[in-house]
């Protein structure tokens, strides 16, 4: 037993092919934190991979069958190879794992799937529509779930008792490589500078370009244009730029501080902003981000970084000016936020962690 244990296979399902990702992981160009894992289960005796289309079919095929298929069930299209696995971990191809759930319930083995959360308590939502109420069935019988805030998982823990029963749902807060997100002193010294991050949709720019109007404090945006062309024309300290991975680091080890606005009014999981607050931590700068649960488990107050209230340009702007008129402070804080990082978000502790897990969920 415990022979074959130390030898699992997983594999790891992505909403898109990442291949071209992996590449520039392993030339070093790219950090893996967003391979969750993947890249560093090796040394627990675990073997861990993606499985695309693109790794079956000619790639002119598995671009037509992306084009067929919804990210949520294009893994339909090689789902016998899943048979060859230990594990299936994802936070998408949820109809991929109804397929297998269905499978397991009339009896035949299948992998054991387990959820990572982006998403799953916005999915959930009152479990009244019928997407709802298929979502919820693929929780109750998930085999794991990882979850990124500790607020999260008491939620879920509620609702599906007997998960929480089985210890089935577990925390692990995300992982950064602190060997890629590295702090160091700059000949030019700091750049009084705001550095706000984040390319997903639910990014609250408006309260952060409101909370800044009049402070003459310029502010340096990495997103995509799209997420904010409804606030252009941009105010005149707002500066959009797109980063290399390497080009971030530097970028984040300049600026003054790093700003994380968040909007959780669409009802979704407010996940969102977990790797941006791991690569903030990890580089030791001085936070304030958006008072969320996932925000809660990563930023104790006044310790490791500041917390603000949703939607309030005003209390934004209280923090931000905290900050800007206190260098010991932003010192104390950064200082604090690369130790906390290094103690909980290295991505050698989360895939350690997650390895234990992988091993424990084999055994119920």
């Amino acid at each position: 037993m415990e022979d074959k244990h130390s030898q699992l296979k997983i594999t790891y399902l992505f909403a898109g092919d990442r291949a071209w990702l992996l590449e520039a992981v392993r030339k070093g160009e790219m950090h893996g934190a967003g391979f969750w894992g993947m890249c560093h289960l090796a040394p627990y005796g675990i073997t861990a991979e993606s499985l695309d289309p693109e790794k079956v079919y000619p790639a002119w095929l598995a671009k037509k069958l992306r084009k067929i298929f919804s990210s949520y069930s294009i893994h339909l299209t090689v789902f016998w190879k899943f048979f060859s696995y230990d594990i299936v971990f994802t936070s998408t191809g949820f109809g991929t794992q109804l397929f297998f759930t269905l499978l397991k319930q009339i009896g035949i083995p299948t992998p054991k799937w387990v959820m990572h959360d982006f998403n799953i308590t916005g999915f959930l939502g009152d479990e009244k529509t019928l997407k709802q109420k298929i979502f919820a069935y693929l929780v109750a019988h998930a085999d794991g779930i990882v979850t990124l805030s500790e607020r999260e998982k008491e939620i879920l823990e509620e609702r599906f008792p007997h998960l929480a029963s089985n210890g089935k749902i577990v925390f692990i807060p995300f992982g950064t490589d602190p060997k890629f997100f590295v702090p160091h002193d700059n000949e030019a010294g700091e750049k009084l500078q705001i550095l706000a991050v984040g390319t997903d949709p639910d990014r609250d720019y408006k309260t952060l370009f409101r909370a800044c109007e009049g402070l003459n404090i310029p502010v340096t945006v990495t997103t995509l244009s799209s997420r904010i062309d409804i606030l252009k024309p941009l105010p005149e300290f707002v500066t959009l730029k797109r980063f290399s991975a390497r080009e971030l680091v530097e970028e984040y080890n300049r600026s003054a501080m790093v700003v994380i606005p968040l909007d959780t009014s669409r009802g979704l999981n407010d996940a969102m902003g977990s790797s941006t607050v791991s690569e903030a931590l990890m580089m030791g700068k001085a936070i304030i981000a958006t008072r969320t649960f996932t925000m809660e488990s990563y930023i104790i107050h006044g310790e490791t970084g500041l917390l603000a209230d949703e939607g309030s340009a005003e209390d934004l702007r209280e923090k931000i000016l905290m900050l800007w008129n206190d260098a010991p402070l932003r010192k104390r804080l950064g200082e604090n936020a690369r130790e906390f990082a290094v103690k909980n978000s290295d991505i050698h502790i989360f895939s350690k962690r997650l390895a234990e897990f992988f091993k424990e969920t084999i055994l119920k």
